[in-house]
C-alpha cells in the first residue's frame, strides 16, 4: 500500500466502491473465467487476468481493502468535500446578493416616498390598483 500511484481496482472489477463481498466475487468469477478462456489465444489477456487477480486479493480480504479504500477513496472524499465547499459559498454569496438588491429596493421606494410625498403615491397606486389600495376608493 506504500505505492505512489494508486491503481483503481474497483474500475479492474468493473465494481463501484461500495460492492460487498459478494459483488467482488461475482465479477471476480465472471471476468476470471472469460480471461482465462481467453488467455489461451492471446498473451496479453494473461497480463489482464493478473491484474483481475491482484484487484480481487486485495477488494476480497477485509483487512486490505480497508487500507486500499483509505488511499483510493480519499481522493473521492477530498473533492466531494471542496465541491460541497463551492456550492456552499456559491449559496451565500446568492443570498447575500438578492438581500443587497432587496435592500437597494427597499431604499428606492423610500427615496421616491419621500420626493414625491404621500399623496402623490396614494394617487398613483389608486389608478394603477383600484380598490385593492386602502384608501383609494375616492
Amino acid at each position: 500500500m506504500t505505492n505512489t500511484a494508486v491503481i483503481d481496482y474497483y474500475g479492474i472489477l468493473n465494481l463501484p466502491s461500495s460492492a460487498d463481498l459478494l459483488g467482488i466475487e461475482a465479477a471476480y468469477a465472471r471476468l476470471s473465467g472469460e480471461l482465462a478462456q481467453l488467455s489461451i489465444l492471446d498473451d496479453g489477456h494473461k497480463d489482464a487476468l493478473k491484474r483481475v487477480n491482484e484487484a480481487y486479493a486485495v477488494l476480497s480480504t477485509p483487512k486490505l481493502r480497508r487500507e486500499y479504500d483509505t488511499v483510493f477513496l480519499s481522493r473521492e472524499r477530498q473533492a466531494e468535500i471542496a465541491a460541497r465547499t463551492r456550492f456552499v459559498r456559491r449559496r451565500q454569496w446568492m443570498q447575500r446578493a438578492v438581500l443587497s438588491a432587496l435592500l437597494l429596493v427597499v431604499v428606492a421606494q423610500a427615496g421616491a416616498l419621500a420626493y414625491l410625498g404621500r399623496e402623490h403615491v396614494v394617487e398613483a397606486a389608486s389608478s394603477v390598483f383600484g380598490p385593492l389600495v386602502p384608501g383609494a376608493a375616492g
